[in-house]
């Protein structure tokens, strides 16, 4: 049968271990953490940007195949396929 002071000094030996072992690991995670919320960041400003970009080129590409029907239309040449 263990007495207090054998629980005491099994207590005090188990958060002797969770400071010296286990801190450590939890300040690594808190890192982790606020570099992945800054991962998460720049990669919403990717997608913000690359919808962007592609919304560009989509009116780009629309004003270009205007002009190529209107040449087409103006010279009487069939579509190209």
């Amino acid at each position: 049968m263990l007495t207090k002071i054998d629980i005491l000094s099994l207590r005090n030996s188990l958060m002797k271990f969770i400071k010296e072992e286990l801190h450590p690991i939890k300040r690594d995670l808190q890192v982790l953490n606020s570099e992945v919320k800054i991962i998460k960041k720049d990669n919403t400003k990717i997608r913000k940007d690359v919808s962007i970009i592609a919304e560009f080129f989509d009116t780009e590409y629309l004003d270009l195949r205007k002009r190529d029907e209107r040449i087409e239309d103006h010279l009487n040449l069939p579509p190209i396929q």
